[in-house]
């Protein structure tokens, strides 16, 4: 339940995007989510939507480290202290791709890649949701976490014309 109410509050709350951060909102923010976890017996659920979900990812890695400062720990700790399941996943993946969105979906694909036949239905929706937003950086964090290029790992897991396609998405190696 949690969680859906997470994904509906990310997908329809309109975020500004941009690098600037509004220290004053950062602090209020912090103390807001300790306040709603780690400080009460129980968790506010309701609070940690509202912040996660409407905060551009500056604003959030800010939080985050405002958080840190204030109580001595991160706030992807307190996430895991407080929260369980899918709406914890949910919470940390935001957080996560706030933080470098490049990693995270370098991770996924990895996983969507690795082991015993592929997961073509995420490696599809990456390569063709992110090929034109921060394709280069996704591949970037592949290359540094895993040793070889994402091309490479496209070209041994896929063949024939979804090969050709994905590879043209993921554009030249360099």
């Amino acid at each position: 339940m949690m969680v859906t109410q997470l994904l509906l509050a990310y997908l329809s709350t309109p975020r500004h995007e941009g690098l600037e951060v509004d220290k004053l909102m950062v602090e209020k923010d912090a103390k807001a989510l300790f306040k709603a976890g780690e400080k009460k017996l129980g968790t506010d659920e309701n609070t940690f939507i509202h912040i996660f979900s409407g905060r551009s990812r500056a604003q959030l890695v800010a939080v985050d480290s405002a958080y840190h400062n204030f109580y001595g720990n991160s706030l992807k700790k307190a996430v895991k202290k407080e929260t369980s399941g899918n709406f914890e996943f949910a919470l940390l993946t935001i957080l996560q791709c706030a933080h470098n969105p490049g990693k995270y979906f370098a991770k996924v694909l990895h996983n969507a890649m690795k082991g015993f036949g592929t997961n073509d239905t995420t490696l599809i929706r990456i390569v063709v949701t992110r090929a034109e937003i921060d394709m280069q950086y996704i591949k970037a964090e592949y290359q540094k976490k895993y040793g070889k290029t994402l091309n490479d790992a496209v070209h041994s897991e896929t063949s024939g014309h979804y090969r050709a396609f994905l590879l043209s998405l993921l554009g030249p190696s360099h």
